[in-house]
């Protein structure tokens, strides 16, 4: 990090991507994901009740009370956010891109509250190709950077490959026996 830079001026966000809890109602789930699939090939194939429905599972699900038990994705999210905090000396906000709230939006106007001029926005999703950090995370960081024009928000992805490499490879020669 560049030593002039005012660590109180600056904010972290990382963009999660999100699980469902793993004790959320099945039939209510199953409802979800296949409403969820439909949509994603064509928008416009449900009726307004069906929307709602959907809608409200979604809801619903967003909300869910979380616990290591029963949605470890979203504990170990929150875990590695405030380790990053720990590592940076830079207040960190996680935001989930679908299923839990808060949701990125979320996250970036929780960090938007504490005045800073910077925003630096990342995500555990490492490796270029997927739909979420290649489209979704930008557009959400689009959304709310057009509402705030004065404040910096960087996404700082993709990550370098040979830096993702070294990181499991190190990883993987920690555990040699």
């Amino acid at each position: 990090m560049n030593p002039t830079v005012d660590k109180n001026e600056i904010k972290i966000v990382l963009a999660m991507h999100g699980s469902p809890p793993i004790d959320f109602p099945g039939d209510e789930m199953a409802f979800f994901y296949g409403i969820h699939l439909q949509v994603e090939h064509d928008p416009y194939c449900i009726d307004a009740e069906t929307k709602k429905r959907a809608d409200d599972i979604e809801h619903k699900m967003k909300n869910w009370p979380r616990t290591a038990e029963n949605d470890p994705y979203y504990t170990s999210g929150i875990e590695i956010g405030k380790n990053i905090e720990k590592v940076t000396g830079v207040k960190t906000f996680v935001g989930f891109n679908e299923f839990c709230n808060p949701t990125i939006q979320d996250a970036l106007l929780d960090a938007l509250k504490l005045n800073p001029k910077k925003i630096y926005v990342t995500t555990t999703m490492v490796t270029p190709g997927g739909g979420h950090q290649e489209k979704d995370i930008p557009e959400a960081i689009d959304e709310i950077a057009q509402k705030y024009p004065d404040v910096e928000i960087t996404y700082v992805w993709p990550y370098e490959i040979a830096d993702v490499a070294k990181f499991i490879g190190n990883h993987i020669m920690k555990n040699i026996t």
